[in-house]
């Protein structure tokens, strides 16, 4: 018999494993172009598994953003918290930026790009990763606000800036290469 933890670890692997390749499917087709039977395709389980843990495709997106969130929160959070130098800290969060959206690049453009047109994965999307990247870059501006002289509240908008910036920049490449 499974414990109740078994199945809540089964079931967020589950959602998981939907919600990956339903990024690889939104990136190639379009969120609007995509099907749940692709996704299910993708994900090498049944149409009707999927409508087991997401009640819509739109669902589906939403849990993209918390995978998100919780990939990029737990890593910052790892990250930052036993830095002490100031600059050490700000060159950290640079690569730590920097390295979640590479290494998210899928998931983050099919997010930004769907936000556009869903008011509430807008919403979802800035509460879940814009306030709480904000937060906490914010943060580590203010500890070390002597030391930097930045408002933090700039400093982190400006670093936030640079990143989604380069989601814009990257996306302009490849596109041009292919």
């Amino acid at each position: 018999m499974e414990s109740k933890d078994q199945k809540e670890d089964l079931t967020e692997r589950r959602k998981t494993q939907i919600a990956e390749a339903a990024v690889k499917v939104f990136v190639k087709k379009g969120y609007e172009g995509s099907t749940t039977k692709e996704i299910a395709k993708k994900a090498r389980v049944s149409e009707g598994t999927i409508f087991r843990y997401f009640k819509t495709k739109k669902d589906i997106l939403l849990y993209v953003i918390i995978l998100l969130t919780e990939r990029v929160i737990a890593e910052l959070n790892r990250e930052i918290e036993d830095c002490t130098d100031p600059k050490e800290a700000l060159k950290m969060i640079l690569r730590l930026h920097y390295r979640l959206i590479i290494k998210n690049y899928d998931m983050f453009k099919v997010v930004i790009y769907e936000i556009q047109f869903h008011k509430d994965l807008q919403e979802n999307f800035y509460k879940k990763i814009v306030k709480s990247m904000l937060h906490m870059t914010e943060k580590t501006f203010r500890e070390y606000k002597d030391d930097i002289n930045v408002e933090p509240r700039a400093g982190a908008e400006a670093l936030l800036g640079i990143f989604f910036g380069i989601m814009l920049v990257r996306n302009a490449i490849k596109q041009a290469d292919e």
